[in-house]
């Protein structure tokens, strides 16, 4: 197999022969260095061993990798390799030079040299596939950080967002006990690491740690690490075989219907165990085809449906969510066709158990059978219950049922993926803008459009849904980041307004808002209220070379209230947790209204 690096050079050579010189690629790029270096040095660059021409490397140095170059292209090239590959030149080239080292809030020159540590970090048995330059690259995007002795680096069930390297001393991981109290649970020592969790699922940290004495660690953020993980195949492999391993170990150990067998039986079945990531869309089990392995859903919502006789069209059953298991039955029965599909509504991660691994299994432990059989019982009974019901030929939706607006809202559109969604009741909002006007008030710019998803007299207006797996965060220059309390946020200091973060959000709940924007009269301004200047606007944002911040809700971070909440009159405004709106049917019983 070709070496991730050789493949990066094949395609970026590639893409310079068919590369037309139209320079939109350069037009769309946010950096400043962008207008000062021509496409033709940056093509010369791709065919240079080292890269000499100051303006070029300086070009390569500031590249984010926020690709808004790629959709550019008409000859749909990627400007983004090639950048890549010149960028990993610069680097290989930056000479080895002192580090510095943050102590509490202070940085003090460290006294590791970059081939130093680089040569340190090459002996933890987690990187010792990866590349030396690899790791050279991989350190100037990372911190090197001293604790004190009891000094805590991350707190129980906040957000951590880094893998942390522990590099000389030693943390302690403890969790909270009864009456408060911290209970040690693992001591780590010099080598040892943590945060892989955290930096591939986007996942709080389970401990608190604490330094036992005076420490030195590495912090690596999430996007460093992504970009060794394309970089290094071999690493990649590692990183995903830890995830893997400690993703079904630690789920083991959850209150599922795994966590009542043996533990031997768990050892042994997890053992053969496979953990799959799908997107939405893929479909795991189809109708018609005979059932092979059982799955149990780790994250994720999956659609349960069966094909409406005489049409193309399917019809939902039910949704299994995480901590459902599913194909135990139909193996079971002997069937040689499952009755219904399973897909993915969201990011899901499922744990695949074949099947005749399992037989082995059960076989062994003759009481393991009855405790899997009644997990699967739940959800996929319903399924089957479900499936035998009569499909009417006009479609399976019955608008305007609690159902509906609990599942078709919920999963289906997106809204169970987030966190804290807003919700206005359209029976009561009387449009006076008061909610738009007061989180203008609080962020400078208003963060909040009264337009998006309506459902019956709902809207689901465009605001950010604080995902549980936002695919917004891996910014490298951590313009927008995830607080340890869990609010994403922008960080205007360093966002440089590329908008990749809004090209990823999936339901355009980022804009990105023109920082130069001049003065306005009042006739201005009320054209715009009245949406005549509307497309103008927008159309005025996409222009290059604008200067643009993304602007995005937060939560109101560090404020006791919503803004938006608050300022509303008649309380027709309110936020619900989409979880506790599935366990309850209701919008109304996980509402927020503070």
């Amino acid at each position: 197999m070709m070496e991730s690096r050789e493949a990066l050079a094949f395609k970026a050579e590639s893409d310079v022969m068919a590369c037309i010189g139209c320079n939109d690629c350069m037009l769309a790029c946010p950096l400043p260095q962008a207008k000062l270096v021509t496409i033709a040095e940056l093509n010369a660059a791709v065919h240079l061993p080292v890269i000499t021409n100051p303006r070029a490397a300086e070009f390569f140095t500031a590249c984010t990798q926020c690709r808004q170059c790629v959709p550019a292209c008409p000859a749909d090239l990627s400007r983004a390799d090639m950048v890549l590959y010149n960028k990993m030149k610069v680097e290989d080239r930056v000479p080895n030079f002192a580090l510095m080292l943050q102590v509490g809030a202070r940085v003090v020159p460290s006294g590791w040299t970059l081939d130093a540590l680089a040569q340190r970090v090459g002996e933890v048995p987690l990187f010792a596939s990866a590349a030396k330059t690899d790791l050279r690259a991989l350190l100037l995007k990372a911190t090197l950080r001293q604790l004190a002795q009891n000094e805590v680096l991350c707190k129980e069930n906040e957000f951590y967002d880094r893998l942390c390297v522990l590099l000389g001393g030693a943390l302690e991981q403890s969790i909270r006990g009864p009456g408060g109290r911290q209970v040690q649970i693992l001591v780590l020592g010099e080598g040892s690491f943590f945060g892989e969790m955290a930096v591939m699922a986007d996942q709080p940290e389970p401990y608190t740690v604490r330094a036992m004495a005076q420490s030195l660690v590495l912090e690596l953020p999430k996007a460093a690490v992504a970009r060794l993980m394309s970089t290094s195949a071999s690493f990649k492999e590692t990183m995903d075989e830890l995830y893997r391993r400690r993703a079904l170990w630690t789920y083991a150990r959850t209150p599922t219907v795994l966590s009542a067998l043996p533990e031997q039986a768990i050892t042994e079945l997890l053992d053969k165990a496979e953990l799959k990531t799908l997107k939405a869309g893929d479909t795991i089990l189809r109708e018609g085809t005979k059932p092979n392995d059982a799955y149990l859903i780790k994250t994720g919502f999956m659609r349960v449906s069966r094909r409406v006789e005489g049409t193309t069209k399917d019809r939902a059953l039910v949704y299994f969510r995480e901590g459902d298991l599913f194909g135990l039955t139909g193996l079971l029965m002997g069937e040689k066709f499952s009755p219904f599909s399973v897909t993915a509504t969201t990011r899901s991660e499922v744990i695949r158990i074949p099947g005749d691994h399992l037989f082995k299994v059960l076989g062994r432990y003759p009481q393991a059978r009855a405790v899997l059989e009644g997990g699967a019982q739940t959800a996929e009974r319903v399924a089957r219950d479900n499936t035998f019901m009569p499909v009417p030929a006009g479609g399976p939706k019955q608008p305007g049922t609690q159902l509906a607006m609990s599942t078709e809202v919920l999963v289906e559109k997106g809204l169970a993926a987030g966190h804290e969604v807003l919700v206005v009741d359209q029976n009561k909002c009387v449009n006076c803008q008061n909610c738009v006007d007061a989180c203008g008030r609080r962020h400078k710019y208003s963060r909040l459009a009264l337009r998006g998803l309506q459902v019956e007299n709902f809207l689901f207006p465009a605001a950010c849904r604080h995902c549980e797996d936002p695919v917004c965060l891996l910014c490298s220059v951590n313009g927008i980041v995830r607080m340890p309390s869990g609010e994403i946020t922008i960080v205007e200091d360093n966002c440089i307004g590329c908008g990749a973060c809004a090209e990823r959000c999936p339901y355009g709940n980022i804009r990105m808002h023109p920082v130069d924007k001049p003065q306005e009269s009042f006739l201005l301004r009320l054209m715009g209220v009245l949406g005549f200047r509307a497309k103008q606007e927008a159309q005025d944002e996409l222009k290059p070379g604008t200067r643009r911040l993304a602007v995005k809700c937060d939560l109101c971070a560090s404020y006791p209230d919503y803004a938006c909440v608050t300022a509303c009159p008649v309380g027709a405004m309110f936020r619900i947790d989409p979880m506790k709106s599935l366990e309850t049917q209701s919008l109304a019983t996980s509402a927020n209204r503070y």
